[in-house]
């Protein structure tokens, strides 16, 4: 099997050069792009709301939807961690404002405090309602969208901060970073102010920060926390290093001393100007991206295998300097990164391959919206393989935590591998009823539909309107629609709407012969449901069976309990292996490897299991 990768997606803005992009929390195609005329230096900004969307032959897209226009400059925007369609700007004149997305022209709140150039904006993911700007005034405010006022005020550095974020992990900590080329962690539960000789609560006041990292000799342009380890941090600036510090030690500090220093874990040199962003990636925790004046955007990780590299990919197609960075909140390996360059040089959404930059095998393919193209290949030689061509779900905001929205691998896997179904055994019936749950976008329902001409197929998931209605757009794209049905059915509820749509087989049965489904075992929660559904759903007969495909991403003691809940319930597991995704070698299950194999190594592997009843 050969996805097509699709080429980066491109949108240019004539005379606007870009500062800054931010993926929606909420949906996993939408970006907005904050820019300035006259490289921020005079005139006006706008505000881009961009749509990521299928583009010609199986390739992405870049739409743009719709655009706000500013007296200034914007030099930054984030979403709002509680209003799927607001989001807030800064600004050249020193303002802040706050957008809704589904209404015209201008903001529905502005604010103006600060009396230089905001820089910086952040939304806190943990406290909702609350967002920080900093900038080049020294300060650093926090604000709700409800107050006309900001609600706190640090007085940060004594110069430029250039960014301020909110740790992911603890709801009172923020790091800033300065032209004064320090990294600060501040405790927003304890603000006092510093003393000594520079500084005073009056003329000259300085809040107290909880650490103090002298992190480089020049200005200090960007960091972010690490999403997986605590206290952990990457900066970079002027000096051209991407540096990454261990800042453990304020966990045990006085909350009111001023502790300074911080373990400088890894440096990362490579870049030939100063790097303008860096910014971890929330699926990986050693993975991190930076753009730079020199052009490029580099991928790196932090602790790489054995005789790697630390630099991972360079990709340089800009003219102009790299501004910025910003990974796909949802979608493994896609990344946003831009140019503040001149009006030819486009934003780039770049779909980069988890196996060419980090050794990690994918675990997902493809993005809400786009096209999926699986190629069937055949035994011998003869006529062109043909191709099975999906739209990737794209779910309600509300039911995203389904995680439907992907081709996820192990779905792959079953196409890859449809002869360990052992469909042939049923040759000889008039009807063989199959059956999928937790379809997605459907890969294996279709793919049997197309090699198995006796087959009857259910294919359900979750009754969601966006996936049922993509999932019956692809049995109808790939000519599926005479032995495949579409039903839109919850776990553990009636299953009369799965049972009436196919024929029954050949000893009148209208439940299944074979069900299939394609890790589905992820939340432990839903266990239950899931083989009460099978249960109900599975004939009696002795050649039935249950096939469930599950990633090690799922975690061995999250696969053991469902096997173990599985024997409760009169089933019985009877063949279950571990299979390498890239190679097919299998191997025994066995649960023990938890304690041994890192992610990486998970990665590489699918549990297929095999069900029947005791």
């Amino acid at each position: 099997m050969n996805p097509v990768r699709p080429p980066p997606a491109v949108l240019q803005t004539p005379g606007f050069a870009h500062y800054s992009v931010a993926w929606s929390p909420f949906h996993n195609s939408r970006i907005a792009l904050a820019s300035a005329a006259n490289f921020g230096l005079v005139g006006n900004g706008r505000l881009h709301m961009v749509s990521l969307i299928p583009g010609v032959g199986g390739s992405s897209a870049v739409k743009l939807d719709k655009q706000y226009e500013t007296q200034d400059g914007i030099y930054d925007v984030a979403w709002s961690e509680i209003h799927e369609n607001q989001l807030v700007t800064g600004s050249g004149d020193g303002s802040l404002k706050l957008w809704d997305v589904l209404l015209n022209d201008f903001p529905i709140r502005s604010w103006h405090e600060h009396s230089r150039e905001v820089f910086s904006v952040d939304w806190s993911n943990i406290k909702k309602d609350t967002f920080a700007s900093s900038s080049w005034d020294g300060n650093v405010k926090l604000w709700t969208p409800e107050m006309p006022r900001s609600v706190t005020t640090l007085h940060a550095h004594l110069s430029c901060v250039y960014q301020a974020l909110f740790s992911p992990h603890q709801p009172d900590i923020l790091a800033t970073c300065s032209t004064d080329g320090t990294m600060k962690i501040f405790d927003l539960r304890s603000p006092a102010y510093a003393t000594g000789p520079a500084t005073n609560s009056f003329t000259h006041p300085l809040s107290a920060a909880v650490l103090t990292v002298p992190a480089s000799g020049t200005e200090l342009l960007t960091l972010d926390w690490n999403k997986y380890r605590p206290f952990v941090l990457a900066t970079a600036g002027v000096d051209k290093v991407v540096k990454v510090w261990d800042c453990r030690m304020i966990q045990s500090a006085n909350p009111s001393a001023q502790a300074i220093g911080g373990v400088c874990e890894v440096q990362l040199p490579g870049h030939e100007y100063a790097v303008r962003k860096v910014q971890w990636s929330p699926h990986r925790p050693d993975i991190l991206a930076t753009a730079s004046y020199d052009m490029t955007c580099r991928i790196w990780s932090a602790n790489p295998s054995a005789g790697g590299s630390n630099l991972l990919q360079v990709h340089d197609p800009h003219t102009e300097f790299a501004a910025g960075c910003s990974w796909s909140l949802y979608d493994e390996g896609l990344i946003a990164k831009f140019s503040a360059g001149d009006e030819d040089d486009p934003e780039d959404i770049m779909s980069a391959s988890l196996q060419t930059l980090y050794d990690y095998v994918p675990i997902t393919h493809s993005a809400p919206g786009l096209i999926f193209t699986y190629t069937i290949k055949r035994d011998g030689g003869g006529s062109a393989p043909r191709q099975i061509t999906l739209q990737t779900p794209d779910t309600q905001a509300s039911n995203w935590s389904l995680h439907a929205s992907s081709i996820w691998q192990s779905s792959v896997h079953i196409a890859d591998h449809i002869e360990y179904l052992q469909l042939d055994r049923f040759s000889d019936r008039k009807i063989l009823r199959v059956l999928e749950l937790g379809a997605g976008a459907g890969l294996p329902s279709i793919m049997i539909a197309q090699t198995t001409p006796n087959a009857a197929v259910v294919v359900s998931d979750y009754p969601d309107e966006n996936l049922i209605c993509a999932l019956s757009d692809n049995v109808r794209r790939n000519h599926a629609l005479e032995r495949c049905w579409v039903v839109p059915y919850a776990w553990g509820s009636d299953i009369f709407p799965l049972l009436s749509p196919a024929q029954q087989n050949s000893e009148g049965s209208a439940l299944f012969d074979i069900i299939v489904a394609a890790d589905t075992l992820w939340n432990p929660e839903t266990h239950v449901q899931f083989i009460n559904t099978l249960c109900m759903c599975l004939d009696r007969s002795p050649d039935a069976r249950v096939h469930v495909v599950a990633g090690l991403h799922t975690g061995r003691y999250t696969l053991q309990s469902f096997m173990n809940a599985v024997m409760m319930h009169k089933l019985h597991v009877e063949r279950v292996v571990e299979s390498e995704v890239m190679n097919g070698v299998q191997r025994p299950w066995d649960v023990t490897r938890a304690e041994s194999e890192d992610e990486r190594e998970r990665r590489k592997w699918v549990v297929w299991m095999v069900l029947k009843w005791a």
